[in-house]
């Protein structure tokens, strides 16, 4: 009896030990650095805002990737003792135009590649052929942005950290090396191609999220004598897309939806005067907003003094340029916020210009890029200290349930070599002229450098 007792009281031990081991280390998973970030990043319903302002829903992000890719070659060994999926001579996995699944692979991912970004050593210049070899050859994943972006402003999304790495890329590759994983990408300010080697991200968690995927006959252009007009990187899968189409809307149009817009991005409406001309204003001191018919809103600060409305934030130790993009970023989602619909956005570019840094935002619906009159769907001014002006076209997606019906890729880059668009990109778009309704056609990239 007594024996009996005394195991009841080592079991209920245990169970609490166990219990308080737990507690332990989730509080210290909730203290990474990495963990908040990614959260923000991935959870579409997350509350962003800016100080002493009304709380935006986050319909995205620019970090995460518009397609995907992971390579399993037959014959190259996995690490930890992973194998192919049973019967598998090799795996090539795209993802493209699907939001979900894009979203799901790089949750995978991401902590290799932040590991990675904070890590890598110096970068090495590469020939086009490495390049090749490292999406082909080996195991890894491919990453494609759409936008240009700023790789500090990349880790600063994911993790809040630094890194050494100064690129702005819109193609990246993570790969798998006995000895660890290596970091491939194009700088698009100069269109080479570059390698960094990491001593401290381990292959095998890369490794891990992809081995369990299934082949899919995702190639790219430079692997098929059928599409050398192409952009060499574009990537194509064999079956035709079938993308929905989405009705679109002006979400100001409604009595009152300047006040509404202007008190969340914080206007005091105490201070705020209203009228109109060809377009409605709003104003209150220095700082003005402006609204057009067709919904889109330009603010302007015309004081001197360095005190408008929107104040560069420091919210990571990532250094001045992500701080002046997620700035604009949270702006935007602010203004956008419950008004547009199923689009996602995406970081464009971030320029330097004599005036201050030109930050630029996309629409995307399900991975697809939106195609504005304006060109984007966002655009901000910025000084070191001070957003000074932006234009943002407000406009709202739903998708109707039905599809789009798209000619087959080789069809697609047919036709662009008819127009004479050799060398360009073939990829998806909606073309959105104002219109109630828009559909998914191919369209040309061209991803010449800016130096060309």
């Amino acid at each position: 009896m007594r024996d009996n007792k005394n195991r009841r009281a080592i079991e209920l031990l245990k169970d609490v030990l166990i219990l308080l081991l737990t507690c332990s280390a989730l509080w210290l998973t909730a203290q990474t650095p990495l963990v908040g970030p990614l959260w923000e990043l991935f959870h579409e319903e997350g509350a962003q805002a800016l100080p002493d302002q009304t709380q935006a829903v986050d319909r995205g992000s620019g970090a995460l990737p518009l397609a995907m890719v992971a390579n399993l070659p037959a014959g190259f060994p996995l690490p930890g003792g992973l194998s192919l999926p049973e019967g598998a001579e090799g795996v090539r996995c795209g993802l493209r135009y699907d939001q979900t699944a894009c979203q799901e692979l790089f949750q995978q991912v991401a902590g290799p590649l932040v590991e990675a970004l904070s890590s890598a050593g110096t970068p090495e210049a590469i020939g086009r052929r490495q390049w090749e070899e490292a999406l082909t050859s080996v195991l890894g994943v491919y990453m494609d942005f759409q936008g240009d972006l700023p790789l500090p402003v990349l880790v600063g999304w994911l993790s809040g950290g630094e890194t050494g790495l100064t690129a702005t890329v819109r193609r990246l590759a993570l790969t798998v090396r006995e000895d660890g994983v290596e970091l491939y990408y194009r700088d698009e300010m100069n269109g080479r191609y570059y390698r960094c080697r990491s001593e401290v991200a381990e292959s095998f968690p890369l490794a891990e999220a992809l081995s369990g995927l299934t082949d899919n006959g995702a190639f790219y252009a430079f692997e098929s004598e059928l599409y050398q007009h192409l952009d060499p990187d574009t990537l194509l899968l064999p079956e035709a897309p079938a993308p929905l189409v989405y009705t679109a809307a002006n979400p100001m149009s409604a009595q009152g939806a300047l006040q509404s817009l202007v008190q969340d991005l914080g206007f005091s409406l105490n201070s705020t005067s209203f009228y109109a001309t060809d377009e409605q204003v709003a104003r209150s001191g220095d700082d003005s907003v402006r609204l057009s018919d067709r919904g889109v809103a330009q603010y302007l600060y015309e004081g001197r003094t360095g005190t408008g409305l929107f104040p560069v934030l420091s919210q990571r130790e990532s250094g001045a340029l992500f701080d002046r993009v997620e700035t604009c970023r949270q702006l935007a989602l602010t203004a956008l916020a419950g008004r547009c619909g199923e689009a996602r956005l995406y970081l464009l570019s971030a320029e330097e210009h004599p005036d201050g840094w030109e930050i630029k935002f996309g629409y995307s619906l399900n991975g697809i890029p939106v195609q504005l009159e304006d060109g984007c769907a966002a655009r901000f001014l910025v000084t070191d200290s001070q957003v000074i002006q932006f234009s943002i076209c407000l406009r709202s997606y739903t998708s109707s349930g039905t599809t789009s019906l798209i000619l087959p890729p080789m069809q697609g880059a047919a036709a662009l070599a008819a127009q004479g668009l050799e060398g360009q990109e073939l990829l998806l778009t909606y073309a959105d002229g104002g219109g109630d309704t828009i559909s998914a056609g191919w369209s040309a990239k061209d991803n010449r450098t800016r130096e060309g």
